[in-house]
C-alpha cells in the first residue's frame, strides 16, 4: 500500500517541482510570483520528506541494511509524532553528537524501534502528568553508536524492569497494547549485533539505551553537500527517448533535455515507443518502472531484443523504490536510476554521468 501511495503521490509531485523550479528560474517575473513559487516548493518538499519517511517506516521486507545517518532516522521518527507532541505538551530535547559517522542498519527496522520507545515514553508522560520532556542523546561508547531516549514519565518498579523484555508481557490495558513492541526491538537490536537496555526507578522515569556497533571504516561516511545546480559542461547533443505514462513528466524531462539542447522524443504510450525503435536509434532512454499494461523491465528486455546497443544506455525512473527485488536487480544490472519527484538540476546530472560513461 505504502509503495502505491509514494508512486500516485510522486508522479504528480514530480511535475509540481519541476515545472515550479524551472519557472523560478525566468527573470521576467514579478518578485510576488516569485515568492510564489517558492510557497509552492517548500509545500512540495515536505510532501516529498512525508512519502520518504513513510516508504521508510512500511519497509517490514527482509533487513536491507546500508549506511545511514542515525540523527536523520531519529529526527524522521519524531516527525511521526509531531502533531501528538504539540497537543500533549510534550517537549522534544535533542542532544546529538554530530560527529558521528553514519552506521550500517535496516532503516526501516531501526525506525520501528525507535518508533516504539518514543509512543511508550509519550503514553507514560501524558498518563502520568499530561505531558513531559522527552530527551533524545547520542554518544559513542567505545566502539557503540548509542543513543539514549529518556522521560520523565512514571518510571517502574524492579519488577516489571524485569519483564519489559518478555514477550506478551504489557502494564498496558488490553486494548493499548500486544506486549510484543519491546521484545520485537530487542530482535532487532541483536541482529543488529547490538544492545539495548533500560535504567529506570519507580516515579523517576525511565532511559533506554540502544548501542549500535560503529563500522570498521567509520572515519569514512557520506558528507552532505548541496547538489550542483547544473550539469559538468557536455557540448555534445544526443538523441534521447522519454518513456512515460504520465505526459506531464514527458513534458518536463522534454523541457528540461531540450533546454539543453538535445533531441527528444517522448512516448505515454510503451508500446507505441516499442515500434518507433524498430525504425529510430537512441543514445540513451529514461524509462518509467511502473506503467499500466507494460513495466518498464518488461519494456527493457523487449527493447534489448531490438537494439541490444541499447542494454547499457538507459536510465529507469520510478517513485517507490520499496521493493528489495527491484533494487538488487538494478545493483545486479549495473542500471541507472533516478527516483522520483527528482529536480532538474538532478536529471541533468544523471545524463551528464550517462553520456561520459558513453564517451569514456
Amino acid at each position: 500500500m505504502a509503495a502505491g501511495i509514494a508512486h500516485e503521490i510522486n508522479n504528480p509531485l514530480t511535475g509540481v517541482i519541476g515545472f515550479s523550479e524551472l519557472l523560478a528560474t525566468r527573470e521576467d517575473l514579478p518578485k510576488d510570483v516569485m515568492a510564489d513559487l517558492q510557497v509552492i516548493n517548500h509545500g512540495s518538499q515536505r510532501v516529498v520528506e512525508i512519502v520518504r519517511r513513510l516508504l521508510t517506516f512500511a519497509r517490514q521486507n527482509k533487513p536491507v541494511k546500508t549506511l545511514l545517518d542515525v540523527h536523520e532516522l531519529i529526527d524522521n521518527t519524531l516527525e511521526f509524532r509531531g502533531y501528538v507532541f504539540k497537543t500533549a505538551n510534550i517537549e522534544i530535547i535533542r542532544r546529538y553528537d554530530l560527529n558521528l559517522p553514519w552506521i550500517t542498519a535496516d532503516p526501516g527496522q531501526l525506525q520501528q524501534v525507535f518508533l516504539n520507545l518514543i509512543i511508550n515514553a509519550e503514553q507514560a508522560m501524558r498518563k502520568a502528568h499530561d505531558g513531559g520532556k522527552l530527551t533524545i542523546t547520542t554518544a559513542q561508547t567505545n566502539k557503540f553508536f548509542s543513543i539514549r531516549i529518556a522521560d520523565d514519565g512514571p518510571g517502574m518498579t524492579a519488577e516489571i524492569k524485569a519483564k519489559i523484555f518478555q514477550p506478551f508481557f504489557t502494564t498496558k490495558g488490553p486494548k493499548e497494547g500486544t506486549g510484543l513492541g519491546l521484545s520485537l526491538a530487542m530482535a532487532i537490536i541483536l541482529d543488529h549485533h547490538g544492545t539495548i537496555d533500560v535504567e529506570s526507578e519507580y516515579d523517576k522515569g525511565a532511559t533506554f539505551t540502544i548501542n549500535l556497533p560503529l563500522n570498521s571504516d567509520a572515519e569514512e561516511y557520506p558528507i552532505k553537500t548541496p547538489a550542483p545546480p547544473s550539469m559538468i559542461e557536455d557540448n555534445r547533443t544526443a538523441s534521447i527517448l522519454v518513456v512515460d505514462d504520465e505526459e506531464h513528466i514527458c513534458r518536463l524531462i522534454s523541457r528540461v533535455l531540450g533546454q539543453m539542447r538535445h533531441n527528444v522524443e517522448s512516448f505515454n504510450d510503451p508500446v507505441k515507443a516499442l515500434l518507433k525503435l524498430e525504425t529510430t536509434g537512441y543514445d540513451l532512454v529514461l524509462l518509467d518502472i511502473r506503467m499500466p499494461g507494460m513495466s518498464g523491465l518488461e519494456f527493457y528486455s523487449q527493447m534489448i531484443a531490438k537494439r541490444p546497443e541499447l542494454a547499457g544506455k538507459v536510465i529507469f525512473m520510478t517513485g517507490d523504490m520499496t521493493l528489495s527485488d527491484l533494487e538488487i536487480h538494478m545493483q545486479q544490472t549495473n542500471l541507472m536510476h533516478i527516483v522520483k519527484p527528482f529536480h532538474p538540476s538532478t536529471l541533468e546530472q544523471f545524463l551528464s554521468k550517462a553520456l561520459k560513461q558513453q564517451a569514456g
